[in-house]
């Protein structure tokens, strides 16, 4: 028996969000309507949607020496994610400003971190027959270590991309399932349509391929099949973390053998979920609340 379900290798953040009260204007001073600080982080926040949703989880990552790194470990530590592979290095842990706006799909971020806190990360190859799956993001370079030992031990792999670079373009072939922001999958492929880009994706890859766009819902294609997946209406609240909670709960359906279009009704309606509250984190749902949901949920249209 493996000792973990997933181990995911990505940036942990502390994240710092404000809530507009009115429309954003740069250049001047505002009023916010809300405030709150919580972790985050794509694969960080994965993580703990997969440990909310009952799985066994571990960190791979690095953070600061400072009270930010502090809070960090202790948020995961919370959510019952496995820290022992999370290390501390000298420097400013990797922090997000986040400008969120009620209602919509939008907010931007701002963010920071120090190269040299992760400059000794490893992935030590004795993990590799430790887990089931692999998690990666985009942003850190021994990502493409851990694929590689995960893939020669027959673990899955599953990678949040969100930027184009030569890392992850070297990451994607190693994958099992490709999932991709809608940006991404336009600026790989040069398609503006999504549901033919998704199915470029996956005839390049010959793999799962899910393209992510927000309320607009997902597009997926494996084995020549191309599925929709409408997103469930929603007031949001805030929509930070959406996608990480999207990827968690897809992973999670996954690894219990679920249908693909079930698997993917399953992780839009964890995203929905967390619209309800402020940050990655705050109304992660549970795997009952998810599957209530589900059910509940008026027919798509």
């Amino acid at each position: 028996m493996t000792r973990f379900d997933v181990i995911g290798v990505g940036i942990a953040s502390w994240d710092l969000i404000g809530v507009t009260a009115h429309p954003p204007t740069l250049g001047q001073k505002q009023p916010l309507a809300g405030y709150v600080e919580m972790g985050g982080g794509p694969v960080a926040t994965a993580l703990v949607t997969l440990a909310r949703l009952g799985a066994r989880v571990a960190l791979l990552s690095a953070v600061g020496d400072d009270r930010y790194g502090t809070a960090i470990r202790v948020e995961l530590n919370r959510f019952g994610v496995d820290t022992s592979l999370l290390m501390t290095g000298h420097g400013s842990s990797h922090i997000a400003f986040v400008l969120a706006e009620p209602g919509s799909d939008r907010r931007t971020v701002w963010w920071y971190n120090e190269a040299a806190v992760f400059s000794n990360l490893d992935f030590p190859p004795a993990l590799a027959s430790q887990t089931r799956a692999l998690l990666i993001d985009s942003h850190l370079p021994v990502a493409l270590t851990a694929a590689r030992q995960v893939r020669a031990a027959g673990g899955r792999i599953m990678i949040d991309a969100e930027r184009v670079n030569p890392t992850v373009l070297e990451l994607l072939p190693l994958c099992d399932d490709i999932v991709v922001s809608a940006n991404f999958a336009r600026a790989v492929t040069g398609l503006s349509d999504l549901a033919a880009a998704t199915q470029a994706l996956a005839e390049q890859y010959r793999t799962l391929v899910v393209v992510t766009a927000g309320e607009a819902g997902s597009w997926a294609c494996s084995g020549g099949e191309l599925i929709f997946t409408p997103a469930f209406p929603t007031s949001p609240v805030d929509t930070t973390g959406c996608g990480d909670v999207f990827h968690g709960a897809l992973l999670f359906s996954l690894l219990r053998n679920d249908p693909l279009p079930v698997a993917l009704r399953f992780a839009s309606a964890a995203a929905a979920l967390k619209t309800r509250g402020l940050g990655g984190r705050s109304t992660l749902p549970t795997l009952a609340e998810v599957e209530t949901f589900m059910r509940e949920a008026p027919p798509t249209p």
